[in-house]
C-alpha cells in the first residue's frame, strides 16, 4: 500500500509538471518569435500599438486596445487591421453572433483625427507618451509601442 500511494504522488507530480510545460513553452516560444532579435533576422515582424478611440465628444465612451500590425504599417493600415465586434450582443446572441467591422468602416461618415504619440518621446519618470507632441494624419508611419489616439469630433 505504501508503494502505491508514492506511485500516485509521483504520477500527480508528473502530470502537474507536464501541465505547467504546456503553458510555459508556448508563452516562451511566442516571446522568442516576436522578439527584436528574431524579427531582424528572419522576417519583418509585428509592432505592438496601443489604440485609443475617444468618442466622448458625441456622448460615447473611450475604448482602448492593443493592436498588432506588420512592421512598416501606417495609421491607415491600423484602421483596416483593427476590428470591432457588435456592441449590442448579450446572452446567447453574443455566443453565436460573430459580426465584426473594421475600425475604418466604423468611422466612415464621422469626423475624426488620428494622433500618433511616439514611444521614444516618452519623458523619463512619466507614465505616458502623451506628454510629448503627437503627429497627426493617417499616413504617419508607426513604430513599436507607439500610441494612436483617434478622437471623434
Amino acid at each position: 500500500m505504501v508503494n502505491a500511494s508514492w506511485g500516485k504522488k509521483i504520477l500527480a507530480i508528473a502530470v502537474a509538471y507536464c501541465a505547467c510545460a504546456l503553458i510555459a513553452v508556448p508563452a516562451y516560444a511566442f516571446y522568442y518569435v516576436h522578439s527584436d532579435e528574431g524579427t531582424q533576422v528572419e522576417s519583418k515582424g509585428v509592432y505592438e500599438i496601443t489604440c485609443v478611440l475617444d468618442e466622448t465628444a458625441q456622448g460615447g465612451a473611450i475604448r482602448s486596445e492593443l493592436v498588432l500590425v506588420p512592421e512598416g504599417s501606417t495609421v491607415a493600415d491600423l484602421l483596416n487591421e483593427d476590428v470591432m465586434s457588435s456592441e449590442n450582443q448579450n446572452g446567447i446572441d453574443a455566443i453565436h453572433n460573430y459580426d465584426v467591422t473594421s475600425l475604418k468602416d466604423y468611422l466612415s461618415g464621422k469626423q475624426y483625427t488620428c494622433t500618433v504619440y511616439a514611444a521614444e518621446s516618452q519623458k523619463p519618470g512619466t507614465q505616458t507618451t502623451h506628454d510629448g507632441q503627437g503627429t497627426t494624419g493617417e499616413s504617419t508611419q508607426l513604430n513599436r509601442y507607439d500610441n494612436v489616439v483617434i478622437t471623434v469630433a
